[in-house]
């Protein structure tokens, strides 16, 4: 079977998908609170590149105010899919891509019911394309629309992403595969994706952050609101501590790397992108 044929084998119903869709919903506005001046976190950051760690530091920043929040993030909404566990567990490569066809339009209704309803919210993803801009100019005026993004490296974040699986495999017995491909996709889809957003002047506050010394502790590198910051733009700080994030972890790529070529094969698809990451990391 090829991925279309699989995919029309998990396709929901209506009744499946508005039964996925109320569980997520359950899940994503309990004790969700109004506010009159809501404010509307968008992360953004390649697969890999550390966005959990903003998603934290976000929930602290709303906390210190009493306030708050609610967490979009489509990933975790896959494993409420009736055959999420059958899917991940048969086809672990293609998890994503099968689940996507449920997991993407409801996302989108939850964010038409987040703002709706003036939550504040902290929604996560790539950033790949101007989508997110496009909601932006749609929320109501009393929303404050702050946007951050973590400046990680193509070569951190592609291994951290293999790493993230493996590790996800040998403690639950599946994780979130990652497609070389897609990935540097999303990762040059961010710069002109910020750019676009930077110039279009529709946030309120643009931040740059990159990884601290844990994953739970971003270091904020550029912000808005600063008038000395080390570079003039957000889009000039992405790139510039893309390359600093490079230098600093040159040396660790060769153990990292054969550490994961040396783990278990899962099916010919992970072989061949395995193969691309040792053609990424120059080995």
């Amino acid at each position: 079977m090829n991925i279309e044929e699989i995919k029309k084998e998990y396709k929901l119903n209506e009744e499946q998908f508005e039964e996925m869709y109320q569980n997520v919903r359950k899940i994503v506005f309990e004790n969700a609170k109004t506010y009159e001046n809501p404010t509307a976190v968008i992360i953004g950051g390649q697969t890999g590149a550390g966005k959990g760690g903003i998603d934290v530091y976000s929930k602290k920043e709303f906390k210190k105010q009493n306030m708050d929040s609610i967490v979009i993030d489509v990933d975790s909404y896959r494993m409420l899919h009736p055959r999420g566990e059958e899917i991940v567990k048969k086809y672990p490569t293609w998890y994503n891509d099968i689940t996507a066809q449920e997991v993407n339009p409801i996302a989108k209704k939850i964010i038409k019911e987040t703002i709706d309803k003036g939550y504040n919210f902290i929604f996560e993803g790539t950033m790949k394309n101007t989508e997110v801009l496009e909601t932006m100019k749609n929320m109501p005026k009393n929303y404050n629309k702050v946007v951050r993004v973590i400046a990680t490296s193509p070569k951190e974040s592609l291994l951290t992403a293999f790493e993230r699986n493996e590790a996800q495999v040998n403690t639950v017995g599946y994780g979130r595969f990652t497609n070389v491909d897609t990935h540097d996709l999303s990762y040059e889809g961010v710069a002109k994706t910020l750019k676009i957003i930077e110039e279009s002047k529709v946030p309120d506050r643009i931040q740059i952050f990159t990884r601290g010394e844990d994953i739970v502790s971003p270091k904020l590198v550029y912000d808005s609101n600063n008038k000395n910051n080390e570079y003039n733009t957000a889009y000039e700080t992405l790139v510039e501590y893309r390359k600093k994030d490079e230098e600093k972890m040159k040396d660790t790529i060769e153990e990292r790397l054969n550490s994961i070529l040396n783990e278990r094969i899962v099916d010919d698809r992970e072989l061949e992108q395995r193969e691309k990451l040792k053609q990424k990391m120059g080995m």
